[in-house]
Order: C-alpha cells, then structure tokens, then sequence
C-alpha cells in the first residue's frame, strides 16, 4: 500500500494550493486591490487599446461620419438601400422577405446579414439615418483593436500580450496589401476588397470587418467561459451576433473556437459546456439562418476564379519583418508551454490550410479570397506574441540588472517578490532559499526597488513606445485610404471637395433622380460604366428605387448573389451596352455584345423592364431606330464629363403580367452540369480550362434564354397534367403546337409583397415577370410555377387572381428554433455547473499570467 503521508518538513498539497492562488492575486481579474505600480502598468495597457481605437476613428474622419451625407464609395453607395428598406417594409415582423427594387423582384435579407442594418435602425432611432449608416460602417474598424484586446484576455496570454494584440489588430487594419505596382490591379485589388481591413471596410466589406470583431469577442468570452465555468451566455450570444453578420466569418469563428476548446485545460469535462453554448448560439440565428439554409438553391454561383497563386498571397515578400517577431512568439511558446500562443499558431495554420485547400472541400460555399484575412490576422497576431516575449525578456533583464546592483550576485532581498516576475517562482530560485556568502555590509532596508515594480514598470514604458512606434509607422504609411475616407463620407451631396478630388456630380445625378420620379412606375435597366463613378460609385443607379421611393426599381443591385434572375439580367446588360463597358461578373455564361441589341430588348420585354437608360452614342444611335423604344425623357450632361447626359427609353410590349403566346413545356429532369453540355455544344478540348459547372435551373435556362427562337415559350418546374412534358435537354425543341387562347390582362398592381391583376378568361396560363421564389402563393390560380428564366407561371381560374409573398414552414422552424434558443439562452445564465474558484492558477500555467 502507497502512503499518502507527506514526508517531515515538506508543504502538502492543502498547504500549497493556498498559497499558489495568492501567487496569482496579482492577475486575477477580481483581485480587491493591487499595488500601485500594477495599477499604472495595467492604466498603461489600458491607455493603448483606446489610444489605437481612437487612432482608428480619427483616421475615419468624425466630422464627416457627423454629416448629414448619404454614404458614397464602391459598394458601401449602394449597401445604403438596405437598412431603410428593413425599416419601412420589413420590421417588425421580418428579418427578410420580399423587395420589388432590384432584379425584377427578390427576396431581400433571405441571404444577406440582417445584424449590421438592424444596428442601423436602432441608431436611426436616436440620430439621421445618414449618420447611423455611417456609424454602423465605422463600428468594426474602430471595436477591432478592443476585440484583439479581450481575445488576448480571454486566453490568459502572456503579459503585455493584450495591449499589443490590439496594437497588432490595428497594423492589420491599416494592411493595403502588395506595393508592387505590377499588382495593382490583381493581388493588391484583391487584398484591397477581401475583407477585414479598412480598405475592405470603405470598399463595401463593412459587415466582415464588424462579424471579424465580434469573432475576437466571442472567441475571448468562450475561453474565460471554459476557463471559468461561468458567463457561459456571453460567448453564445456573441457567437448568433457572428452569425448574423457575416457567414464566412461564421465559419472562421467556429473553427477557431474548436481550437481554443482543445486547447483549453480539460476539454473533456468542458465538452457539454463547449457543446451547450454552440447549440444555444446557432438556435438564436435559427429565424434567419434556417429559412436561408432551406432556399440555398435559389442563390446565383458567381462562379469566380478560385485564388490560386498561394505563394503570393500566404507568404509575400513585404511582410518579412513580421517573421522575427513570430520566431520570437514560437520559441517562447514552446519554451514556456504557452497555450495561448498555442491557440493562435493553430487558428492562423488552420486558415492558410483553409485558403490553400478550399476550393478541394466539395461544395464550398465561399471565395477562397474571404479566407486570407484570417491568415493575415493571425501573423499580425503572433507577432505581438513574439513582441510580448521580446518585452518580457527585456523586463526580466532589468530586473536581473537591478537585483545584481542593489545585493551583488550572492544577496538575497529583503522583501521575497511574488509572481510579479512573470515568472510563477516561490523566490528567485525555485522553492530554495539563497544563503548569503559574503556577510560584508548591505544597503539600508527599503532603499532598494521592488523588483516587481521594476519589471511592470519596465514592461509598461516598452509597450507604450511599442504602440507609439506602430501607430507613427501606421499614420506615415496610410496611403489612399485617407482620400477614400473622404470620398465615401463626404457622400454623394459633396460638390465642394474639388481641390481633394472628392467632388461628386451630385447636380447631374439629381436631375437623373428627379427625371425618373416624374415617369409613371415600373423597372429600369441602365447601361453601365466606369464614368457613373462620378457619382459616387458605379453602383449609383441602384439607388434609383431608394431615392424615388421604390417608385423605380433597378433591374441591377448590390447582392449579386441573393437572386436567381441575376443571370439573365447581366445576360441582357451585355447586349444593350457599349462593347467593352458591361462587367459581365457571372463567369461562364453566354454573354452577347451590342451588335445582338434587338435582342436585348426581347430580353427586356420578357423581364418585364418597363424603362431602358442609354448613355453612351452608341447605345443612343441603335436605340433611336428601335421599333420597340420610345424615348420619354433625357438628361443632359451639366459638367462636360462623361457620361455625357442619358436618354430615356420606354420599352413597348413589357407589362409586369403577360399572355402567353404558347402552352409552357415542363421539364421532367432538371440537372446541373458543364456548361457546354447545359448548352448542346461540343466538348472543349482537353487543353482549355475547365468549364464552368452551371446548376440544375442555369443548365436549363441559359441554353433557353440564350436561344431567340425558344422565347415565346418558357420551360416550367411543374404544371399540369395536360402540359407537355420533356427531358431538360431537349425541352426547348419540343414543336410549339396550337397558340392559346387571346386572353387580356388588366388592372396589374404590384407593392412590396403581392402581385394583382385582372384576367378576361379563365384556363389560359399567363406570365407573371416576377423572380420565383418559394414563398409566392396564388389565390384565384393554380401555381405559381417556375418558368424560364426566372419567373411564375400561373393558371388563374377566376378573373381576379393575386399572389402573395407568404410565410414558409422552414421560417415557422426558424421562428420556433430561435424562441427556444432564447430559452437555452435563459438555461445558460442560470446553469453554473463545476463553478471554479474566482482566484485560480491561470490555464497557461504558472509562467503564463493573464496581462
């Protein structure tokens, strides 16, 4: 039998537990007092991450974040349309549901994050929705340096880790990517729009940048939650606010708190904790993130090229001054057995495998581009850890200095120091006890410093002249991004920044605006070009239905992604604009040119475009001789520069509900595949790259909308049984047999969730040019149903037939899923399981205090 007995003259463990957490009064977050110079040390700390979040708003300009201004600059203009639609159509019984603005309809919120624009209207409730706006895009940006910092508190990092973490958070802000000028317009322009940092922010990116800074909340409130067994709603709550922000980001924080979970003492026992705070967060996003999961499918793949040139990104020339500082972290870490440098190596390994590897993981839902932020992130971080190894080892060389001065290399000190070395010893060598050798005279008692207070003090000034060096080397190296701040905030009102460049033709542009308030309702397409940012960004006359008061939609809008028509309109774009000025931004589909303009009007007519806005002398000069055109108004050009004034064109023939010429023909296999097989042509050669996969409705509606000849007739999902009914591939070729019956439609009314109209017959299917989606139900017909190429079919069977955006059964789910992740959320304040002792050895082990 082993004896438990402790050997004469040795502590027990009961003796020595006591003992240890007095050690660490020091650093526990509720000590009751702390000795003066700890106090000044953490004052400093303290002094740095507002000194940087300050530094951060300053660069934004507060006097125009003030102003009354609508907010310009890339997609940031246009991003404005959003929260003022939640606010009037929406709230308060929707996070998402139908808008009429912007590609002939589309379900608004389905898929894009709800958080920001809710943050919006909150402050538009106490201040101009202007000011709100621009507030909610500076958020991010300015909370990010106090996230870095809770992160760094949350894992028990080293001292001055947290400090400079935020200090590392704000050099990332601050990172414009390659300043090689042969990559300006790829890798930089790509690091410029890939989120995370400011450029990112003023280039539309500002929901990334705010879900990026909840992330780092929400990792630090889960490790002080596994750490302490308490606050365990904290993390979850700040897990659904990631959510509903920004879905890549999402998926970076759950992957990161994984690994702080692992890395935590005890991951087993904290596993129903990691679990419960996972499955409360999700439930609380469930209103909004089930119904979005549930219609995946009629999302637009934008199909952009993977990010392949790996080395470039991952390991670029330009930031070889961080590699000694991440030496320095990595030596330290695995000398000391630092979990939290531990956590942040993994997390920033994980994200480079993560971009280098995306595109091999089947199904993935993201640009690979979105992930290198992370990466970026992550070495910025392990630098400050690097950078706190450095400091520490200064401070402890002070302290050594310092001790060999005042009592000799044999002396012991009068007065023992405690933990405050950092470095967890009983005394300066282990638990032993020195014994003086040389008995000759000593200084008098108290005239020597207390070496704890040397080493914070030390610790104090180097990161202070840390954070005062970077923040200098930030300001002198901002570049473009002080004129892009003025460009956006100044707002498209601004005619008075001439000498800066941030001058708007805000006049031209309210005369536009004017001009299509005073025509009757319906959609407009406008021809695009690089000269429209002039504005305030290209992307301006996507405000049309904002600043007419949804009297005008635009076929185009922000959130390419968000409707299945975006396709067809891009489709259609193509071929009403002058040769080289359409973007073209789905890769691989068909796209036409100028030369097939007769066409493009068929494409407006049958998406139900009721304006056609020409710019160029081109498009003017063919639009003039189109039979189907009828110019109603112009614009002149008022400042000489193009675009040179706008003419006005009403489209013949394209009522919002249309008879149908022919019987639909409906699919009875919708597949996806390539897209020269979806297209009937031959297979490329093995040389060529590798075609564009389209899915199973592109597959079917492209071939069909890019054929003239197959319009008169669209292709169905369903219908009924008297319907033809043929393979996808073949469905368009189906002999178009008898015409129906004449039928006229009249009194058509559209608003923000229904469409209405008047039928002279019964039986007789009709085309409703609104974009599908599963929400639309049909009182007075049977349907709706899909129909290329991207719009319903019904069968009225009385004269007056309306359609209605209803409510699903995966939004009921989700409406259920988040009233019970509200009780969970109850459960969590409530549930205090294994509750640790309030003054505990930090997780990293006595060598590594929380700082």
């Amino acid at each position: 039998m082993v004896s438990t007995k402790q050997p004469l003259g040795e502590p027990s463990q009961a003796d020595l537990e006591p003992q240890l957490l007095d050690r660490f009064d020091a650093v526990a977050p509720d000590r009751p007092e702390r000795a003066w110079y700890e106090r000044v040390a953490w004052w400093i700390g303290i002094a740095v991450v507002i000194a940087c979040s300050a530094f951060v708003l300053w660069q934004l300009e507060p006097r125009l974040l003030l102003r009354d201004t609508t907010t310009a600059g890339g997609d940031t203009g246009a991003h404005v349309w959003w929260p003022a639609y939640l606010r009037d159509h929406l709230l308060p019984w929707r996070l998402a549901g139908w808008s009429p603005d912007w590609y002939a309809g589309f379900p608004a919120g389905q898929f894009y994050f709800p958080l920001p624009a809710l943050l919006v209207v909150a402050l538009n409730l106490v201040m101009p929705y202007n000011i709100a706006f621009k507030v909610v895009t500076a958020m991010g940006p300015v909370m990010l340096p106090v996230a870095a910092y809770s992160f760094a508190r949350g894992l028990r990092a080293p001292r001055p880790a947290a400090p400079l973490f935020a200090v590392a958070a704000t050099v990332f802000l601050f990172f414009k990517g390659s300043p090689r000028a042969q990559d300006a317009s790829s890798i930089a322009f790509n690091q410029h729009i890939m989120g995370g940092t400011l450029a990112s922010n003023l280039a539309g990116e500002f929901s990334f940048t705010l879900a990026l800074a909840l992330a780092l909340f929400f990792l630090g409130a889960l490790a002080w939650a596994l750490d302490h067994r308490r606050r365990l709603w904290l993390p979850a709550v700040l897990f659904a606010a990631v959510v509903m922000s920004h879905l890549v980001v999402a998926i970076f924080a759950v992957l990161a708190a994984i690994i702080i979970w692992l890395t935590r003492r005890g991951p087993i026992p904290n596993l129903r904790r990691f679990a419960a705070i996972g499955a409360v967060g999700v439930l609380l996003t469930a209103v909004w993130s089930v119904p979005l999961l549930a219609t995946l499918g009629y999302t637009t793949d934008m199909r952009y090229e993977p990010i392949d040139h790996y080395v470039a990104y991952l390991f670029p020339g330009y930031l070889w001054w961080l590699l000694p500082l991440i030496a320095a972290a990595i030596i330290g870490g695995f000398v000391e057995w630092r979990r939290s440098t531990l956590a942040v190596g993994a997390i920033t390994v994980l994200a480079g495998l993560l971009f280098r590897f995306w595109y091999q993981l089947p199904n993935s839902p993201a640009w690979n581009l979105r992930l290198v932020p992370f990466w970026y992130l992550g070495l910025f971080l392990l630098a400050a850890l690097g950078a706190t190894e450095i400091i520490r080892g200064v401070a402890s060389l002070a302290v050594r200095s310092v001790e060999t001065q005042w009592w000799g290399p044999d002396d012991e000190p009068d007065d023992e120091p405690d933990d405050e070395d950092g470095e967890g010893h009983v005394g300066l060598d282990g638990d032993r006890r020195r014994t003086r050798v040389d008995e000759g005279p000593r200084r008098p008692r108290g005239a020597a410093p207390s070496l704890p207070m040397v080493r914070a003090v030390t610790i104090a000034i180097l990161v202070a002249l840390f954070a005062t060096v970077a923040l200098v080397r930030v300001d002198q190296s901002r570049g473009f991004l002080p004129f892009w701040v003025k460009w956006n905030y100044t707002g498209y009102e601004d005619t008075t920044g001439k000498a800066q460049g941030t001058a708007k033709a805000w006049p031209e542009y309210q005369r536009i605006i004017a001009t299509m308030s005073s025509l009757p309702p319906g959609r407009a397409l406008w021809e695009p070009s690089s000269a429209i940012d002039k504005y305030g960004t290209t992307l301006a006359l996507e405000l049309l239905p904002y600043f007419t008061h949804g009297r005008i939609g635009s076929m185009e809008g922000l959130y390419f992604e968000s409707s299945a028509t975006t396709p067809y309109h891009f489709l259609t774009v193509a071929a009403l604009t002058a040769d080289g000025s359409a973007s073209n931004p789905v890769r691989g589909l068909p796209y036409r040119t100028l030369a097939d303009f007769n066409l493009g009007v068929r494409y407006l007519q049958l998406l139900g475009v009721r304006y056609y806005m020409a710019q160029s002398a081109a498009t003017k000069q063919v639009a003039e001789r189109s039979p189907s055109l009828r110019r109603v108004a112009s614009v002149p050009d008022i400042d000489g520069v193009a675009p040179s004034g706008w003419n006005v064109y009403e489209v013949a023939d394209s009522q919002l509900v249309a008879p149908l010429e022919y019987q639909p023909v409906v699919m009875t296999d919708v597949q996806s595949g390539p897209s020269w097989k979806c297209e009937g042509t031959s297979r490329p050669p093995a040389t060529a790259p590798s075609p564009d996969v389209f899915t199973p409705w592109e597959c079917a509606a492209v071939p069909w909308f890019n054929d003239p000849g197959a319009l008169n007739r669209p292709l169905t999902a369903d219908g009924p049984s008297a319907w033809k009914r043929a393979p996808m591939a073949s469905a368009r070729r189906v002999p178009f047999g008898t015409r129906l019956p004449k039928v006229r439609v009249t009194r058509i009314h559209s608003d923000d969730h229904s469409v209405a109209f008047d039928v002279s017959r019964t039986g007789v299917p009709v085309l409703v040019k609104t974009s599908y989606f599963p929400n639309w139900q049909a009182s007075g017909a049977d349907g709706p149903w899909r129909a290329t190429p991207n719009e319903m079919v019904v069968v009225p069977t009385s004269r007056h037939v309306r359609l209605v955006y209803g409510t699903t059964t995966a939004e009921w789910v989700g409406r259920i899923g988040t009233l019970l992740g509200l009780g969970g959320l109850a459960f969590l304040v409530w549930w205090v399981p294994g509750r640790r002792p309030r003054r505990e050895v930090s997780p990293d082990g006595p060598g590594d205090p929380e700082g």
